[in-house]
């Protein structure tokens, strides 16, 4: 087994949507990126005439694949997966095919440095449904808070991962976000555990791209959410470690 393994769950919470339009996506991305979310969304989502994520989604989704192609290793195997959720294959798809690109860019400028990325999607749908998001019937309160009291998401998330950390919260367990976190966990063990998960030589990274509600809930356990400016953004990488703890996040900026 590599010596570094290592997990980074997403979260992409670009609610809204976008009417697909070429000569705006154009205008709003460098021709290279612009081609490649072109690509994706005439070849994996052809039947989609508006996304599930905002213009800016679609930056974020690509200055992702950025992100994590920096923290790769040079010689490694990358396991990818998503929730199955519209937004969250549009991102994954995206990522992805951003970091094919910047392998090769590298590969090229660099070649005597190569890195080689060698790219493993999951699809298995037992292994998948371990990313799903926490239980809505807990959440749908809080999300109506936002336009009853005109409040964000974020403190409407601030408020749901307090309440339902209480002692008192009355939330059956089956239900509670402690559940989803506790999923999320699992598959990051499950990945990187010899014998069940991947094994190689090389060092096994997961890139999986999940929900808001599950990662607040491991980073309320894990690192402490203070006020609402810590709850999860709209784009941010979590880092687990191999034991299934959270150790870090990074938002990602358009």
């Amino acid at each position: 087994m590599g010596e570094r393994q290592e997990s980074i769950i997403t979260r992409h919470g670009d609610k809204g949507g976008w009417k697909i339009n070429e000569e705006e996506l154009r205008g709003a991305l460098p021709e290279v990126e612009a081609n490649i979310a072109l690509d994706i969304l005439k070849t994996e989502f052809p039947d989609w005439d508006k996304t599930p994520l905002k213009l800016d989604g679609i930056k974020r989704s690509l200055n992702l694949g950025d992100e994590v192609f920096a923290m790769l290793p040079d010689d490694c195997v990358v396991v990818v997966m998503d929730s199955g959720k519209d937004r969250a294959q549009l991102t994954r798809a995206l990522a992805v095919e951003r970091i094919y690109q910047l392998e090769s860019n590298h590969n090229r400028e660099n070649p005597k440095e190569k890195k080689r990325i060698d790219m493993l999607q999951v699809e298995e749908g037992e292994i998948t449904a371990l990313l799903k998001d926490s239980d809505d019937s807990t959440w749908r309160p809080y999300g109506d808070m936002r336009d009853k009291e005109g409040i964000s998401e974020s403190e409407a998330l601030f408020r749901w991962l307090n309440d339902m950390n209480k002692p008192d919260s009355g939330v059956d367990p089956k239900v509670a976000p402690q559940e989803s976190a506790r999923r999320y966990r699992l598959l990051v063990e499950m990945m990187h555990k010899e014998g069940v998960g991947i094994t190689s030589d090389k060092p096994v990274v997961l890139f999986g791209v999940g929900h808001g509600g599950s990662l607040g809930q491991a980073k309320y356990e894990d690192i402490g959410v203070r006020d609402a400016s810590e709850t999860p953004q709209f784009c941010e990488m979590f880092r687990f470690g191999k034991d299934g703890k959270l150790e870090g996040t990074k938002h990602v900026e358009i």
